[in-house]
């Protein structure tokens, strides 16, 4: 999405017609399945929630922009502070989990093999755009921490987030991808057949607008059950 996209991307939570009293959460893909089920927690009390799945990239932007926004969900918390330098402080900031990547391929594909191993039999390797989204970038990094980067880079697929790279593996339109482990559990058509090591990877939520965001914003830092069982971990 560039430009003013995020007018179609934004989702209601239960069939309330909007307005200004509906929460807005603009959230990294990779944290979509667990927002949402946060968003449908607070309609199920009478809270309209909005929710907008992106890159933690492509929503720091539409923020930049002026796209409306209560919470900012982001698998980079360094796209938290671009956007206090572009506009100000932001309310509060949280870590809501953190997690690790790992190699994926289809879900008959052989397991047991080391990450390099793994790689090579690969003909194309999806990832989230290595040059700014996250998930991306992190896997650049490990994949040039342990020598591998050069002898894959020209098989690299970039695409627009961690999910766009899950679902490549899914209909078959890359043979491998290196996703969050968060994002392995939400598939059954994939299995895990590496793990990326990488440094501690934190997700963080910003709220940007409070009374309006508070709410959701708590909903989220305390919904510790939502983020274990989607495979984040605390």
């Amino acid at each position: 999405m560039t430009g003013w996209g995020w007018v179609t991307a934004l989702v209601l939570w239960g069939g309330c017609a909007s307005g200004p009293d509906a929460s807005v959460v603009l959230a990294a893909a990779s944290t979509g399945d667990v927002v949402h089920a946060v968003a449908q927690r607070e309609k199920e009390a009478g809270r309209p929630t909005l929710v907008s799945v992106a890159a933690s990239s492509v929503l720091a932007r539409q923020i930049a922009q002026g796209a409306p926004a209560d919470v900012f969900v982001t698998a980079d918390p360094d796209w938290i502070d671009w956007l206090i330098e572009r506009r100000g402080p932001v309310v509060e900031r949280r870590v809501v989990a953190t997690g690790r990547l790992v190699l994926v391929g289809p879900a008959d594909a052989p397991a047991g093999a080391s990450l390099a191993t793994a790689l090579a039999s690969a003909d194309r390797l999806a990832l989230a755009d290595p040059t700014h989204v996250p998930a991306g970038s992190y896997a650049r990094e490990s994949l040039e921490a342990a020598g591998l980067w050069d002898g894959v880079s020209t098989r690299v697929v970039p695409l627009g987030d961690v999910r766009a790279a899950l679902a490549a593996v899914e209909t078959g339109a890359a043979d491998r991808a290196i996703v969050y482990a968060s994002d392995a559990t939400a598939s059954e058509r994939v299995r895990v057949l590496a793990e990326v090591p990488h440094a501690r990877i934190v997700f963080e939520a910003a709220l940007l607008q409070e009374p309006r965001g508070r709410r959701v914003f708590d909903a989220l830092v305390e919904a510790g059950d939502l983020w274990a069982d989607a495979g984040f971990d605390r």
